[in-house]
């Protein structure tokens, strides 16, 4: 958990060391007629808004559709009892009972306001076997995922070069909706645990994105948030990170490819026992950006 958190933001942090070295070589020079740029989306999807443009005041608008090779990794505790969810993709492709993401945005001049939504719904099950070689415990975990984001930003970087530099600060709110029904047994089939557990969370989000012109075509995009501050439940904490690089194909039309992970980190102590989520989702991203 902890080491897939450090390498995500390791490589974003990377990613801004060498943007920043780049945007100290801006000149004078007019602003490239770059098409757009597109950062990754969970939310990604949203930084149409941060491509040089021609027509600053015009209103402008994207599509975004995610295609995200997500592995899972983590625990959810339900009434004191932990099952352990580590499932990289190809693992999870086949217990996929249904996924769906699309993001969305719009902007004008230096304001921008995106949102982005995902669901996931699978099932895992596992066996336990002890000292003796005999399957003493057997688990079984679903999983019902919804994320949705809303959020606002500005740009407050805009380097006029002929490779541009663009940062914009972001603020709003993601919504979390998870399901976890837990059933543990024994070796005759014996329940042993039967239980579930429902999450309806809205945490405050402050973030950034932005992103590096290579060509007039040719850039690299980042996106990162965090938020909760622990304001629904004893712990409450999330973020995003994301880096891709992009190509504009036409004014109308990006293709990109990186990598993304987010994390959700939820729990509550009761009087029956702990319950919360701790589950970080991360693999490969792909996008197709329309913009009109």
């Amino acid at each position: 958990m902890k080491s897939a958190k450090i390498i995500s933001f390791i490589a974003l942090a990377l990613g801004m060391v060498t943007l920043s070295l780049r945007a100290d070589d801006a000149t004078n020079a007019p602003a490239a007629d770059a098409s757009t740029t597109t950062a990754p989306a969970t939310s990604s999807s949203s930084a149409d808004s941060l491509k040089p443009a021609m027509d600053e005041n015009a209103w402008r608008f994207g599509l975004t559709l995610p295609l995200w090779a997500s592995g899972i990794d983590g625990n959810v505790t339900v009434a004191g009892h932990q099952q352990t969810v580590n499932v990289g993709f190809s693992t999870l492709k086949d217990h996929l009972d249904a996924v769906f993401s699309m993001a969305a945005e719009a902007h004008k001049g230096k304001f921008s306001i995106y949102g982005d939504v995902g669901y996931m719904k699978f099932s895992v099950s596992s066996s336990h076997v002890g000292p003796d070689g005999h399957v003493h415990v057997n688990s079984w975990a679903g999983l019902k995922f919804l994320y949705s984001d809303l959020a606002g930003g500005y740009q407050l970087i805009k380097t006029e070069s002929e490779h541009p530099f663009i940062l914009e600060g972001t603020v709003g709110v993601r919504y979390w909706y998870a399901s976890m029904p837990i059933t543990i047994s024994g070796p005759l089939g014996n329940t042993l645990f039967a239980g579930s557990q429902t999450w309806n969370l809205v945490d405050p989000v402050l973030g950034f994105r932005g992103s590096q012109y290579f060509t007039q075509k040719f850039h690299l995009d980042f996106q990162g948030d965090g938020g909760g501050f622990n304001i629904s439940h004893n712990t409450d904490w999330t973020w995003m990170a994301n880096v891709a690089l992009s190509y504009d194909f036409a004014k109308w039309f990006t293709l990109s490819a990186g990598y993304q992970a987010m994390a959700l980190d939820e729990s509550e102590n009761k009087a029956k026992g702990a319950t919360g989520v701790n589950l970080i989702f991360n693999g490969v991203l792909m996008e197709l950006n329309i913009r009109f």
